[in-house]
């Protein structure tokens, strides 16, 4: 006889979801994904109440050393961050974009380290 075991791991409850949307398990997740010291910074961050997920905007350098934008979705209710892609940016529009925006928070970096 074969026993299953569920190594996947907890979901959370819907009241622990549906409680105020706040950004900060979002962004630890996602910084679990950044070398130390690499400059980031934070394009953008959307909530969907009705699937509870943030979806985050970062700008970064990529793999092959030009600069990206990267779009990231967090589901809060399974716990899992998801990669949605990312689009290369050309020096003008990395400049306008860092300009616009403010840099990662790093109190978000420090909650939960890789």
């Amino acid at each position: 006889m074969a026993i299953f075991t569920n190594h996947l791991p907890k979901r959370k409850s819907i009241q622990a979801v549906m409680s105020s949307p706040n950004p900060n398990e979002a962004r630890a997740r996602l910084a679990t994904t950044f070398r130390p010291g690499e400059l980031i910074w934070l394009v953008g961050e959307r909530y969907d109440a009705a699937l509870s997920i943030w979806t985050l905007e970062i700008l970064r350098v990529g793999n092959f050393g030009r600069w990206v934008q990267q779009r990231h979705s967090f589901d809060e209710a399974a716990d899992v961050l998801y990669f949605l892609g990312e689009t290369t940016l050309g020096d003008e529009e990395f400049r306008v974009a860092r300009e616009k925006n403010v840099m990662f928070p790093k109190s978000s970096r420090q909650d939960h380290k890789a």
